[in-house]
């Protein structure tokens, strides 16, 4: 469910306006005044609401879901179950979703720190707040909160009792737990990288998602995390992140994780508890790392991480095998400068 703390639903739309926005087709038998209440993932769709199925490798989540519209391609659903949702069939599935969200969410950003609201916030008792820092309407501070000068607390957000907010941080649609530490310039919530191409060019995907930090989290100077496109982006308890990390949108972190500098991960990326990613580490898009698996710094991971495995290298590979391959890379250049004929 999207947020409305954050998000206003300019909806209900009927499904046959939907799809004549579109440019879509309905498959038969699909009533045009079915009332569409919002969007949401597959995973997580209820009977009146719309969501995309536009890959093969959310076919299982298409199978299961409850979505009571899917807007998808014919090539992806060529023979519907008996008890499937209604079709909006087009083209380009994840171009119409796109628009299909700035059609139930025509504004998504607001302009944060304009003026100071912290009169129509809730502040916990002992909180101390710098003068300069600007604490948006609707906003709740827990007990004890200290919150740095020249900080941004966007409208709607949560933060828990006995945290620490640095100096010039951002903090917009995300809910904070207790003992949160977040230190200087970073910026939590703030718009993924979602674009899609259309015949104008390159067109925005509303990210609607919140991002969910839990208790005893610290957070890097001068990081980042986006919030989620449609879900959330999470961080469990007790995990700690160092300087100048990229977290895109729609990652889930485990709890107790250790991720160092510098590192880059894409959107969809899940990272189970206990997992040590070292520094300057880069992670591509829609992988899991397993639970207390280790990234040697300056890994570069392009596929799934067993639990407990411990990798290294560019890709990243079972860290002996790294081991070896620089070994016997040493040997071949030591004999070529030895022997250049």
């Amino acid at each position: 469910m999207i947020d409305p703390r954050f998000f206003t639903n300019a909806g209900p739309f009927k499904l046959g306006d939907l799809a004549d926005r579109l440019g879509g087709n309905l498959a038969d038998g699909a009533p045009r005044d079915f009332i569409v209440t919002d969007l949401a993932m597959l995973d997580q769709a209820q009977p009146s609401e719309i969501a995309l199925f536009a890959d093969h490798r959310y076919r299982k989540a298409f199978t299961q879901t409850r979505a009571g519209v899917v807007v998808t391609s014919r090539e992806l659903i060529k023979a519907p179950a008996a008890d499937a949702p209604h079709f909006i069939h087009v083209a380009l599935p994840r171009q119409a979703f796109a628009e299909v969200a700035w059609l139930f969410y025509p504004k998504t950003e607001e302009a944060l720190g304009i003026e100071d609201e912290r009169g129509a916030a809730k502040i916990g008792e002992g909180c101390r707040i710098a003068d300069s820092a600007r604490i948006a309407k609707g906003a709740e501070i827990g007990a004890r909160t200290v919150i740095g000068a020249g900080a941004v607390i966007g409208p709607g957000v949560v933060i828990g009792e006995d945290c620490i907010i640095g100096p010039n941080t951002t903090i917009g649609y995300a809910i904070l737990g207790s003992r949160v530490h977040i230190y200087s310039g970073a910026v939590v919530g703030a718009q993924g990288f979602g674009f899609v191409p259309g015949l104008k060019g390159l067109r925005r995907v509303p990210q609607l998602g919140r991002v969910l930090i839990g208790d005893d989290v610290e957070f890097g100077a001068n990081s980042t995390i986006d919030r989620g496109a449609l879900g959330d982006s999470t961080i469990g308890d007790g995990t700690v992140i160092d300087n100048q990390i990229q977290i895109g949108h729609n990652c889930n972190i485990g709890r107790h994780c250790i991720l160092c500098g510098q590192t880059g991960i894409a959107g969809s990326v899940t990272i189970e508890d206990g997992a040590v990613i070292g520094g300057a580490s880069r992670i591509a898009d829609h992988v899991v790392i397993g639970t207390g698996a280790k990234l040697a710094g300056g890994s570069g991971v392009t596929r799934d991480i067993l639990p407990g495995e411990i990798v290294a290298g560019y890709p990243a590979i079972p860290v002996r095998d790294w081991h070896r391959q620089a070994i016997g890379l040493d040997k071949m250049f030591s004999r070529q400068k030895k022997d250049p004929a």
